[in-house]
């Protein structure tokens, strides 16, 4: 692989297909080529897609030094329409712990591969920045130097103003008729799909392409309504301990407008992790 990116002229973000722990992973990677280098681990919210997130991580990948600061993003178990030889079971739904369990092999994977003096930071984004603080909870000493949360929903997520309605929703309608719907979608022509989808939601460019064409399937609608269902009834009160002894390595980055991670999330933390008392760690709330 280092041979090949050596002698040729490779367009990133690289779209791979990563087998951890016997999974076939749908990523998008940008390479650093230095050995010695920062890997950012990129985790995504729910819909799990990571594609749903290229211009952003291209973004960043644009502002750091490309030859030692690597950047790797993967989509969730069962949220991907680009299942694989040995992923042939797509009636399996995977839990919240799955995905947690999943993104903790991506680390171990990460670390064998590079080294253990190799720095990590761990972002994530929504559920994702959950995931994030439970993979350092399961891997304190395995380099993770920062953990980025972006609008993280860390606590109490069930009674967010989301997640009331989304509480009532997969509890009266089962993940089958989702995936139903999605069945029947996706044999839509792909322009009528995509018309569909942005009279619907408002979506244009690469959101309006991901939602149309990946996330509009039987067995990823079932898995993101299954993995929505799990955080509403797991991520409950905040591990004060945990952060406590670990919030000098998170940076928090809440919206006063997002009804995930609403503007009373970032009051309780504040109230309860005074800058005085989170070392170099920042909570930003932003208009």
């Amino acid at each position: 692989m280092q041979a090949l990116m050596k002698n040729s002229v490779l367009c990133t973000p690289l779209r791979a297909v990563w087998e951890v722990a016997g999974y076939q992973t749908e990523t998008l990677l940008w390479p650093a080529s230095s050995k010695a280098k920062t890997v950012l681990l990129f985790i995504p919210g729910n819909p799990g897609l990571v594609e749903y997130y290229t211009s952003f991580l291209q973004g960043i990948h644009s502002k750091m030094d490309a030859s030692s600061f690597e950047i790797i993003g993967v989509s969730h178990k069962g949220h991907s329409t680009n299942y694989h030889e040995k992923n042939n079971d797509r009636k399996t739904v995977y839990s919240l712990e799955d995905q947690i369990q999943h993104k903790i092999d991506c680390l171990d994977t990460l670390r064998k591969d590079n080294g253990p003096d190799t720095k990590f930071i761990l972002m994530g984004h929504s559920i994702g920045s959950y995931i994030a603080a439970a993979v350092l909870k399961k891997r304190p000493n395995h380099g993770i130097a920062k953990v980025i949360a972006l609008f993280p929903t860390l606590r109490e997520i069930a009674i967010t103003p989301n997640g009331v309605n989304i509480t009532r929703l997969v509890n009266t309608v089962p993940a089958s008729a989702f995936g139903i719907a999605g069945s029947l979608i996706s044999y839509l022509a792909p322009p009528v799909r995509q018309f569909l989808v942005k009279t619907a939601t408002g979506q244009d460019g690469e959101g309006l392409q991901v939602t149309a064409h990946q996330l509009l399937h039987n067995h990823v609608l079932r898995n993101v309504v299954t993995m929505a269902r799990f955080e509403m009834e797991t991520v409950k009160e905040l591990d004060h301990d945990f952060y406590t002894q670990h919030l000098d390595k998170f940076i928090m980055y809440y919206s006063a407008n997002d009804k995930w991670a609403p503007k009373d999330h970032y009051d309780y933390m504040t109230k309860h992790f005074p800058e005085g008392k989170i070392g170099h760690g920042r909570l930003v709330l932003e208009d």
